[in-house]
């Protein structure tokens, strides 16, 4: 990853317009021209997509070095947990600097009037949510992830809803030894339908997380479409996307430029948000299925490190829409309201289930009497009737004969 510093000055802009005509209302081209450039929204044509979906309920769990959730731009920000093992406060100095790029890229929702001012990114109205992996490098590239931290926080953005993990790792973020702990994290999370997306690093070799299984690598390329000269050659690469001199947030305010696959990824992302908002029945290697099928095939097609082509917002929804209309659709607004407010209301499960009891008491209590009454369950004796027998009851009578009480001869 490389960055340049170029902040905006908006603000002068703006003071000067009004030094030039101060009752004067801004044109519309001069709103725009507070807006930056950016090249790569317009390279993978977003603004089609847009007309679908921009994000909304969607949560991207952003694995990284934190984010500042004071950046203009930036509206939807959850501080997560902080697995470095240092903790330090959002607001110091050096915090969150890779992270709110990254940030920017998936979800920024620029600024000022219509949001007509500062950065957009991919999914405006997505939810980050920022789970402190890394601490930041002093030089162009980060620092190694804390051991054990990307296991855990795959884990625990699964855990708090996350319906996309973006893992935008630098070369210096990048391991030649797979981790069974990861592993079995990327597994929990497809498992639990988080579509998780990595940049693909640097040189012919795949490195880890981006040669797990499952999971999303992506490769960098300019503006040109051709593939950037640090991204990786090796077939694990998935597709790409832009990747040099993106405009970036700058963790003090303002933008700045960053070069590198892990932006590739961070767009990569935000696409996947995108996607996940319009049709939140796909399965994760559904997701993935459409952003592939939905890129754009490149010239050098077959060529190593290209993958499927280069990164298509429009394509993947399209893409997306084709396979969503043989999976049954499930609104989770619906289900979250069944939940609080079931068909069948509370008391009448109360009364139901209470005048079962009873009943069942009351069979109990009479096949326990029959029981006590009949301990072998014999049948029942019949009496014989007189009509039946033909013959009438003899009732005190005395036989005849010699031998009577009381009589001498």
């Amino acid at each position: 990853m490389r960055t340049t510093r170029t902040r905006t000055l908006v603000a002068l802009g703006v003071c000067a317009a009004l030094a030039a005509g101060p009752l004067a209302a801004p044109s519309a081209a001069d709103v725009a021209d507070l807006g930056v450039d950016q090249w790569g929204l317009d390279r993978i044509g977003v603004d089609e997509a847009w007309e679908e979906s921009r994000g909304s309920g969607v949560t991207v769990a952003l694995l990284d070095t934190g984010v500042v959730t004071d950046h203009p731009d930036l509206d939807s920000v959850t501080v997560g947990p902080d697995l470095t093992g240092q903790d330090p406060d959002p607001g110091s100095d050096g915090y969150g600097v890779h992270g709110t790029m990254m940030a920017g890229i998936i979800a920024a929702s620029g600024h000022g009037v219509e949001h007509t001012g500062g950065a957009m990114g991919v999914a405006p109205q997505a939810e980050i949510l920022s789970i402190r992996i890394a601490t930041e490098a002093d030089g162009p590239e980060r620092a190694a992830v804390e051991p054990g931290a990307l296991a855990e926080g795959i884990r625990r953005a699964v855990d708090e809803g996350a319906q996309v993990v973006s893992i935008p790792l630098a070369a210096g973020g990048f391991s030649a030894q797979a981790d069974d702990a990861e592993r079995e994290a990327v597994d929990y999370a497809l498992d639990n339908g988080v579509v998780v997306i990595v940049s693909g690093g640097a040189d012919g070799e795949a490195g880890y997380p981006a040669a797990y299984p499952g999971v999303l690598a992506v490769g960098s390329v300019g503006s040109d479409g051709t593939l950037s000269d640090f991204s990786s050659r090796g077939e694990h690469i998935a597709l790409t996307a832009p990747g040099e001199e993106i405009t970036v947030l700058d963790a003090e305010g303002g933008y700045t430029t960053v070069t590198g696959s892990d932006a590739a990824a961070a767009f990569t992302a935000g696409v996947a948000a995108l996607i996940r908002a319009e049709y939140p029945q796909l399965q994760p290697h559904q997701v993935v299925e459409a952003l592939t099928e939905g890129a754009e095939a490149p010239a050098e097609q077959g060529q190593p490190g290209y993958g499927a082509g280069t990164l298509s917002a429009s394509g993947a929804m399209a893409a997306a829409g084709t396979t969503a209309e043989n999976v049954p659709p499930f609104d989770p607004e619906l289900a979250e309201q069944l939940a609080d407010d079931p068909l069948v209301p509370r008391w009448v499960l109360w009364a139901g289930g209470t005048a079962l009891l009873v009943l069942m008491a009351v069979v109990g209590l009479v096949v326990l009497w029959r029981r006590s009454a009949n301990p072998y369950d014999l049948p029942r004796r019949e009496p014989e009737s007189t009509a039946e027998s033909g013959r009438r009851p003899v009732r005190g009578r005395r036989r005849r004969g010699r031998g009577r009480r009381g009589v001498s001869r």
